[in-house]
């Protein structure tokens, strides 16, 4: 077993729970539309509709002023699909201060072990620029997260684009499903636009991986060995000052684009800067508008 396995039970503190109760019969831990013998409170009802006096809301009954009398309805719960839409296209590799690439693969993986550890299915679809790279079908199989580990390891962040993530979106089911948008979001403003708009109705949740070496780097004087983040190719470059400042205004203003468009569509990124800490992403999925 590799460390990145070892580590994956921490994520067995990530849940996330669904604004709109789902269809479904299999149990789970979501929301179900179905009334019948679960343990959530879902509503009241007239016992002639709902004939079942071991549920008599006594306090609604007796205060019924024409004499009605209620019982109480729960919703059952059910599953639903996490679906991990990952972005590994060239610009991933570009790193400063963090290995986006192992953050990336770690994510994956965890949210796997989350899934499970919440009777959810998991699936994956890895996008290339234009190509998809890789597709994990629907599954609950144990042992899947330390196998996409190494899955992941053999594939090199490559290509440009939103092509293949477009083209996954648009086969994805509409119902009951979650997909989480794992990227570095090194793209146009509108291209983002376009990604998001064709994941409604859809819940969504964006997973944001910046890197705080390449959002402000290092002022002095030199020359530094940079990784083109749309070619993924490496050239050496000269660093000043003043070349300093401009990436540091051209990054600044570049996220506050990029969190209008995610606002445009009622949707708040969980950001996570050179490592993961876990608690603080189990808060944020909590706080997500899902």
């Amino acid at each position: 077993m590799t460390p990145e396995a070892a580590e994956l039970h921490l994520f067995d503190a990530l849940a996330w729970r669904l604004s709109r109760a789902l269809p479904g019969l299999h149990t789970g831990a979501q929301a179900g539309r179905m009334r019948g013998a679960g343990d959530s409170f879902a509503d009241v009802a007239p016992l002639l509709a709902h004939p079942d006096p071991r549920r008599l809301d006594l306090r609604r009954s007796v205060t019924d002023p024409f004499g009605t009398l209620s019982v109480r309805r729960f919703q059952t719960r059910t599953d639903l699909r996490l679906h991990v839409l990952l972005d590994a296209s060239a610009s991933l590799a570009a790193g400063a201060g963090a290995d986006r690439v192992g953050l990336a693969r770690l994510l994956v993986a965890g949210f796997v072990q989350a899934a499970r550890r919440g009777q959810d299915l998991f699936s994956l679809e890895v996008c290339c620029g234009d190509v998809l790279a890789h597709r994990e079908p629907p599954s609950r199989r144990p042992g899947l997260g330390a196998e996409l580990l190494a899955v992941l390891d053999g594939l090199p962040p490559q290509g440009q684009g939103i092509g293949a993530l477009l083209a996954a979106a648009a086969d994805l089911p509409s119902d009951r499903i979650l997909v989480v948008l794992i990227s570095d979001y090194d793209l146009a403003p509108s291209e983002v636009a376009d990604l998001l708009a064709s994941l409604r109705p859809r819940p969504v949740l964006p997973v944001w991986l910046r890197d705080r070496g390449l959002e402000n780097p290092d002022p002095r004087f030199g020359l530094i060995d940079a990784l083109d983040p749309e070619t993924g190719r490496r050239r050496t470059q000269l660093a000043t000052p003043r070349w300093a400042a401009r990436q540091v205004a051209a990054a600044r203003a570049g996220r506050a684009a990029l969190r209008g468009v995610f606002a445009e569509h009622g949707l708040r990124p969980v950001e996570i800067a050179d490592s993961i800490d876990v608690a603080d992403l189990a808060a944020r999925l909590d706080e997500a508008p899902l």
